[in-house]
């Protein structure tokens, strides 16, 4: 064996620029020596090492490469071989990075999640799992493609021109001249095709819900590598899956799928300086839950995510039962001086069939015992998705108290349906409670 020749032929394989003349020459230099075969193994563990390329989501596979393989003179060495060496080149050519990948252009209130890398400008790593509780991370691509990322989200990047996102939500815009740019989810592969697109990826509890809605030109949705559906502007739709099967619904729970393009509307968690109610605990006699993710329990209120944002199974606001006004109870955990409460409406994700009209505002420091703090109404939230939704303010003279509960006497409906029809309700996205 010729280390001298051996070294350059393994590099080519790995670089996959192994021609056939050099591919023949390396067989005949494995099959003739023991050395020559333990190097190779040594160097694939490295290579292999080094790509440390995360699974594809199983709910999603397609093949992206087909890897040559060589004859050996012994049928078990062939095969060894030859599965030895399709594994390792496809594990370095998925990995390795085709020049220039993402970089972070923008954070804003963000919470990298314990273990995760946090950076705040600059190049992502490849192939590693990023993870962030809150805030937004906006991501630039060569092509000029722009992704913002909204929190809670897990993603990783693929490669130059491609994201996996695992949970969260995302907003894309490419230019002209980045089409083909892709997005992998447990639900499968969206793949842009010029446009401005939104995604929320979650779950039902079960299986994943992906909610995707084309702001401008049009997407190709491939829910297996063999299934593919294009959605122009303005289409949108939840892809699920029924008894394994995936499916594209037009409509959830009899209401039409919407999202809001967060690449202009970039909620950032913050509770407001002095926020009481920030992350306390919120109860209430009642409150929506449907199939596939549609759940809107009332803690979503103290949890500083503002503007609907959220996805399936994990939404930021609450909605009260079909037909109720509802109401709610924000626990302090101690008694404080309050003088003030500030709520945020809700459009339930835009269409516009939920919300506060007025309410009530009670306070206690037993939980038994309530006396009145403030009422008013609350208009709808603007018709201009682009716009970030309005705080109301409620002010009142200062008293202690531990409990804060607010109840709903009127509620708004679509405007397009009928007056007993049960889809309607109250509902808020957060309420802040201050001192004065």
């Amino acid at each position: 064996m010729k280390d001298d020749r051996l070294t350059p032929l393994l590099h080519a394989l790995f670089e996959e620029s192994l021609g056939e003349a050099e591919r023949v020459e390396l067989n005949a230099l494995l099959a003739a020596s023991p050395a020559a075969r333990a190097r190779y193994r040594r160097s694939a563990a490295i290579h292999a090492a080094l790509a440390r390329r995360s699974a594809t989501p199983s709910y999603f596979v397609q093949a992206r490469a087909v890897i040559r393989t060589v004859s050996f003179p012994k049928a078990w060495l062939a095969a060894a071989a030859a599965l030895a060496l399709f594994a390792t080149a496809a594990a370095i050519h998925f990995a390795r990075p085709r020049g220039p990948v993402a970089m972070v252009l923008e954070t804003g209130g963000v919470s990298w999640a314990e273990g995760s890398a946090a950076p705040a400008s600059g190049r992502l790593p490849v192939a590693v799992p990023l993870e962030f509780n809150g805030g937004f991370v906006r991501l630039g691509y060569p092509s000029g493609a722009e992704v913002t990322l909204e929190g809670p989200c897990r993603f990783r990047l693929d490669e130059k021109e491609a994201l996996s996102l695992l949970h969260g939500r995302a907003s894309v815009h490419t230019p002209d001249g980045a089409e083909g740019f892709w997005i992998d989810t447990p639900g499968g592969r969206f793949v842009d095709l010029g446009t401005e697109f939104g995604l929320a990826v979650g779950s039902d509890g079960t299986t994943p819900v992906v909610l995707t809605e084309v702001f401008k030109g049009e997407v190709e949705v491939q829910s297996t590598p063999q299934d593919s559906t294009r959605l122009t502007v303005g289409e949108s739709r939840a892809l699920v899956r029924d008894a394994g099967r995936p499916r594209l619904l037009a409509a959830l729970d009899e209401s039409p799928v919407t999202l809001v393009n967060h690449a202009r509307v970039l909620p950032r968690s913050s509770g407001g300086e002095g926020n009481l109610a920030l992350g306390k605990p919120v109860f209430s006699p009642g409150y929506c839950s449907r199939p596939h993710g549609s759940v809107f329990p009332p803690d979503n209120l103290t949890d500083g995510r503002l503007n609907d944002s959220g996805v399936p199974g994990d939404w930021s606001f609450w909605l009260a039962p079909d037909g109720a006004g509802g109401e709610f109870t924000v626990d302090l955990l101690r008694a404080e001086t309050v003088g003030r409460v500030s709520l945020q409406n809700t459009t339930n994700r835009g269409i516009d069939d939920r919300g506060t009209a007025a309410f009530e505002a009670f306070g206690s420091t037993d939980n038994k015992v309530f006396f009145p703090l403030a009422a008013g109404g609350l208009p709808r939230v603007g018709e201009d998705p682009g716009e970030a939704f309005p705080f109301h303010d409620f002010s009142f003279d200062p008293v202690e108290v531990r409990y804060v509960k607010v109840v709903v006497t009127r509620h708004f409906r679509h405007s397009e349906r009928p007056a007993d029809d049960p889809h309607q309700s109250g509902g808020l996205n957060e309420i802040r409670i201050f001192p004065r």
